[in-house]
């Protein structure tokens, strides 16, 4: 059985498949698909690769993590990214 999820590589979510910001809102669950949090903006480096995924965790989305790209995939289907 194939798995929903692809993985999200810097090529995938900087690339013509999906620009950064697209990702920002999406749902960020662990790997149980329990929520954790909601994606924020998504960082790039110099040559415009996304680095990091800032996610708002918490209560009342106080708390910020950055998580690098290379620990989620997405699920476009549910509009979420899960940590791998």
């Amino acid at each position: 059985m194939r798995a929903p999820y692809t993985a999200v590589s810097r090529k995938e979510i900087g690339g013509s498949i999906r620009a950064p910001e697209e990702y920002a809102g999406y749902t960020v669950c662990d790997p149980r698909g329990q929520k954790i949090g909601r994606a924020e903006r998504v960082f790039v480096n110099g040559r415009g690769e996304p680095e990091y995924i800032r996610v708002k965790t918490g209560l009342f989305g106080f708390k910020e993590v950055l998580i690098p790209v290379q620990m989620v995939a997405a699920d476009e289907e549910r509009r979420a990214l899960v940590l791998q």
